[in-house]
């Protein structure tokens, strides 16, 4: 059971939090699948000609000079020297928690792929404990975790981790009885063929290749396959059954020389029954995950969840008693970054300052104030009409001019940029100013702490969930929200900690816990959210989920999230040289 190797690759989309501030990030891929960093103040889009800019420079809370010494160079090392901690303490999540029901662990890991160090913990038998180096080429497999065992190890890839629980059934056997059952099984498969609709046909021989295609199908198929087996094994046992009392009344058989052979129902009832799946015999070791109590289980798989919650509350908490939570301060209005350029519809139109209050005689504010959430949902409301707007139109947005308090009208007739409307322009949020809050008692920073976790956390949720709705709509993201992976979220990171800002460090590491936190409560297979979904649902029965089943919805579920992340990596690095 591998835990934060997803979140990684699925680490952001979305809209950046008002708390999520003092560097500015690009928006991250909704990760396990990735939706938006709830990243800097302001977050950059690249979208159908609007993109954010970043803020001013917040109050800068210098760090200590090592901090300082942390810039160009290291900075890379140090966005994931950021990411590795938030991923460890999620990791720390489930391990606690499942120590602390005595349950088995194999391997507690920091980082994936190869093993740079590691070490065994044994307990011995007066209570003490031994530790051992784990040398180079010692299988993972060779700790079953069952004499209190546990190894502890750091990877090459300090891009995610994981705990790794003792499986309760013995996988090798199980897959040399599937081996042994194959000749047999393609045998069977072509006698209930000739039996078989088309589309039956079809199915038989996809099912064939039960890994690959069980997988993609999340499962079903196997699931219709063994349905299918066990209807054919009754149909064919009624018709040995037939054959034998047939054959028994028969007045042939009563002879002494007459030799009995078995009959053809019988021969496809032996083969039949060969062919058949082989049933796996699980463990009944009441220290292995499996044969908890579905509670247990449920704490356990949501312990990495809290645990970055946690996280980002004490880093919030620490920043309001200390010399305070940056807060960004935000007017109504998206306002124009750059000169846009020559050959775009905005030219001549729009310049830089510029701030947009309404679309399409709509004013998109209410208010002389503003959050940043607001103002990037106004900035996706003005790209989602220039999308819409029929060929050869206009979109007409009411703007202040310079320093102008009048607003004016500019109408501008979009044109089409890689297959998509755009107006060419480059639009932020109208950041004003960044003021400190600082809690005036530790009652009251817990309280903000919380309020500043729980609004983190909604938006995070929001922009995420927006983005999975639109993409199994068939609608994309929504406008304003991109997606990166872990490259983006690298970037992002780096360009903090290239600030030398410790205050916005520990704002980032806010972010990336609850975002984190957020894409593992996901009710998706292989996810976190979507373990403890499988647990509530056997709770709610009252009986257990086919083991193997869950397996390969889990695997399918993977594959899908890792194509996912290796698309927005591409993304990502195309974005670094644009």
């Amino acid at each position: 059971m591998i835990r934060g190797v997803l979140t990684v690759f699925l680490l952001g989309v979305g809209q950046s939090p008002d708390h999520a501030h003092g560097f500015a990030t690009p928006p991250s891929l909704p990760s396990k699948v990735s939706q938006q960093l709830p990243s800097a103040t302001i977050s950059r889009r690249r979208l159908v000609g609007v993109s954010q800019r970043a803020p001013p420079p917040p109050v800068a809370l210098q760090a200590s000079p090592a901090l300082t010494a942390f810039t160009a160079a290291g900075a890379p090392l140090g966005s994931v020297s950021v990411l590795a901690i938030v991923i460890l303490i999620h990791e720390m999540g489930h391990f606690l928690s499942a120590r602390a029901f005595g349950i088995n662990v194999d391997e507690f890991s920091v980082g994936v792929g190869p093993r740079i160090l590691g070490f065994r913990r044994r307990r011995l038998v007066d209570g003490k404990y031994s530790f051992e180096r784990i040398i180079e080429g010692d299988r993972d497999d060779e700790n079953d975790g069952g004499d209190g065992g546990i190894d502890f190890n750091l990877r090459a890839l300090p891009l995610g981790g994981y705990v790794r629980f003792p499986e309760n059934y013995n996988r090798t056997l199980a897959f040399e009885n599937d081996d042994r059952a194959r000749k047999l099984r393609d045998e069977a498969r072509l006698m209930r063929v000739e039996a078989s609709s088309p589309l039956e046909k079809g199915l038989e021989k996809v099912a064939a290749q039960s890994f690959v295609f069980n997988t993609l199908t999340l499962g079903l198929l196997k699931r219709w396959q063994a349905t299918r087996e066990k209807t054919q094994l009754e149909d064919a046992e009624r018709e040995a059954e037939l054959e034998r009392i047939s054959r028994k009344n028969s007045w042939l058989s009563s002879l002494p020389w007459s030799v009995v052979s078995d009959s053809e129902a019988e021969t496809k009832l032996s083969k039949l029954r060969a062919a058949k799946t082989p049933d796996v015999s699980y463990f009944d070791d009441p220290n292995l995950l499996q044969n908890r109590k579905w509670q247990e289980r449920a704490v356990v798989l949501s312990g990495g969840i809290v645990f970055n919650i946690l996280l980002a509350f004490s880093c919030y908490l620490a920043e309001l008693n200390g010399r305070g939570l940056p807060t960004p301060v935000y007017k109504q209005g998206a306002v124009v970054t750059q000169t846009p350029a020559r050959d775009s519809p905005s030219f001549g139109l729009l310049d830089p300052g510029d701030i947009i209050l309404g679309v399409n005689d709509k004013i998109l504010f209410d208010s002389d104030t503003a959050t940043g959430l607001q103002g990037q949902k106004a900035i996706g409301t003005i790209i989602s009409k220039v999308r819409s707007t029929p060929e050869g139109q206009a979109v007409k947005l009411t703007i202040l001019h310079g320093k102008n308090s009048e607003q004016e009208v500019r109408t501008i007739v979009p044109r089409v940029n890689d297959g998509v409307k755009s107006i060419g322009v480059m639009l932020g949020p109208n950041f004003s100013e960044v003021k400190l809050e600082r809690a005036t008692n530790f009652g009251d920073g817990l309280q903000k702490a919380g309020k500043a976790v729980y609004e983190v956390t909604t938006e995070t949720a929001k922009s995420i969930y927006g983005v999975l709705i639109g993409l199994l709509i068939g609608k994309g993201t929504p406008a304003g929200i991109t997606m990166s992976g872990p490259v983006g979220v690298i970037k992002s990171g780096a360009d903090v900690v290239k600030s030398s800002d410790l205050s916005a460090v520990v704002a980032f590491a806010a972010s990336i816990s609850i975002n984190l936190a957020v894409v593992n409560s996901l009710p998706l297979p292989a996810l976190d959210g979507g373990q403890l979904l499988f647990v509530l649902a056997e709770a709610a029965s009252g009986r257990k989920i086919d083991q193997r089943l869950q397996e390969s919805v889990n695997a399918g579920t993977l594959l899908i999230l890792f194509l996912i992340s290796i698309g927005t990596t591409v993304g990502d690095v195309t974005a670094l040289f644009q």
